[in-house]
């Protein structure tokens, strides 16, 4: 393992928190490692991210990353399912695979004095999965199971819905993680080995590592996924060409007759993650819908009682990605908050006022004091510089961003990257609870379960 740099924070603004320290080096393969010390337990906690994701899925086989880190997880070529898992119950490590969109992720989670029998365990599970075809039928079957019952839940179909609406289903990205029952029902065993065999790249691969190692220790820790790695992946993923297109602003409706909720989605397209603008994008937000005491959920929530809570965000991805707001509402007060919303979106083009400025700067000074105690806490910060590029010390670098905008470039900003004139709604509930929304939003367009049109 090669040591390329060690990156000490910066102080910035007008606190000196204590940032994590980050180092980073390179496994032999060329794996990245970002490592930093915690001390606040006797557990380390390590997270590999492999370049299969979603996003590197045909829509032909939309739900291959996912049922491939579900299947992942049923066994190895040397231990049974059953096996695996009472293996790791006996050193008390919590390990999982997911199929994110971006990446096929493994974390892992076990006390120091377990940590090279479990890291076993975990190089098995990520080179040598078993992939047994019973195994893969009686995951795919209740996938298939999960998929039948998708229109049970409301949250579910907007959550899967509002993707449609802001990808389009020419992309990926427009199609729900878990598939389809028409694609996963066309999967084979054959399909999982050579989605995984391409995620095998370790050029591509991240690695995150909290605990009480030093880089001596890493290095020895991680030498044997540098000697078992494959030497070449035959056809490793290409990096994504994602083709968005999102729907055109008005308003959208998936019909839920007798409903007793409205699951509502507003906004638009806006920036990837790692562009200039979106830290201080994000901090914008903050007095907006970021925080219990945001515009949004005091008016909605607490002025209107429309609802239990409401909030707004823009998406972080390495992609564009929507800024929405996002409530489930009583139903009859559907469209009075569709329409105050928009008001409240429209107000906040003058921008947030010093006061909401200058509490957005104290919570978010405040919350540095203790934001990476925990070991979890300093895994989600390594995972987030490390996936967006960011500087090391960005909770710095955004209040520094906030102080030199003021109110005034906050406006701008918020006028440059809010647009409540050409937002796109989602309504799913009771279609009754529309009426009188035309002449502002136009008729609402009809969609199933899927976000197709009726």
């Amino acid at each position: 393992m090669t040591v390329e740099r060690s990156s000490a924070p910066r102080a910035t603004g007008r606190i000196q928190p204590r940032l994590p320290e980050i180092r980073r080096s390179r496994l032999e393969n060329g794996a990245r490692i970002a490592s930093t010390i915690s001390s606040a337990t006797p557990e380390t906690l390590i997270e590999l991210v492999l370049p299969g994701g979603g996003v590197h899925e045909s829509l032909e086989h939309v739900g291959l990353a996912s049922l491939v880190a579900k299947t992942m997880q049923e066994g190895t070529t040397r231990l049974s399912t059953v096996e695996l898992i009472d293996a790791l119950d006996f050193l008390g490590a919590d390990l999982r695979v997911t199929g994110g969109d971006e990446g096929l992720v493994l974390s892992l989670r076990v006390l120091d004095k377990h940590l090279p029998r479990a890291l076993e365990l975990l190089f098995d599970v990520l080179l040598e999965p078993r992939f047994d075809p019973s195994d893969f039928e009686r995951v795919r079957k209740l996938r298939l199971a999960t998929l039948a019952a998708r229109g049970d839940d409301a949250s579910t179909v907007a959550a899967h819905v509002w993707s449609r609406l802001m990808y389009g289903e020419a992309s990926i990205l427009g199609w729900p993680a878990l598939g389809t029952e028409d694609s996963v029902a066309r999967l084979t065993v054959d399909d999982l080995w050579r989605f995984h065999r391409a995620a095998l790249d370790p050029t591509r691969t991240r690695i995150a590592l909290v605990g009480r190692w030093d880089a001596d220790d890493i290095a020895r820790l991680l030498a044997p996924l540098d000697r078992r790695w494959p030497s070449a992946v035959d056809t490793p993923h290409a990096e994504p060409e994602l083709a968005i297109r999102s729907a055109p602003p008005g308003l959208y409706c998936v019909d839920r007759p007798h409903a007793p909720q409205t699951d509502l989605h507003l906004g638009h397209m806006s920036l990837s993650a790692r562009a200039a603008q979106w830290l201080a994008l994000s901090g914008l937000n903050y007095p907006l819908g970021g925080q219990f005491t945001s515009r949004i959920n005091l008016h909605l929530r607490e002025k209107r009682g429309f609802t239990y809570g409401a909030r707004s965000a823009f998406e972080a991805a390495t992609w564009p990605a929507p800024f929405a707001v996002h409530t489930t509402v009583h139903a009859q007060h559907t469209a009075a908050a569709i329409r105050e919303t928009r008001d409240e979106l429209r107000g906040f083009l003058d921008g947030p006022t010093e006061q909401e400025l200058e509490f957005t700067r104290d919570a978010l000074e405040q919350s540095l004091a203790r934001q990476f105690e925990s070991p979890a806490a300093r895994l989600s910060y390594l995972r987030t510089v490390e996936r967006f590029g960011w500087p090391d010390d960005y909770p710095l670098v955004r209040l520094a961003r906030l102080a030199e905008l003021g109110q005034a470039g906050l406006r701008d900003l918020a006028r440059a990257h809010i647009a409540p004139e050409r937002l796109v709604v989602l309504a799913v509930g009771r279609r009754e609870e529309l009426a009188g929304l035309e002449p502002e939003f136009g008729a609402p367009r009809m969609l199933d379960i899927d976000g197709a049109p009726l």
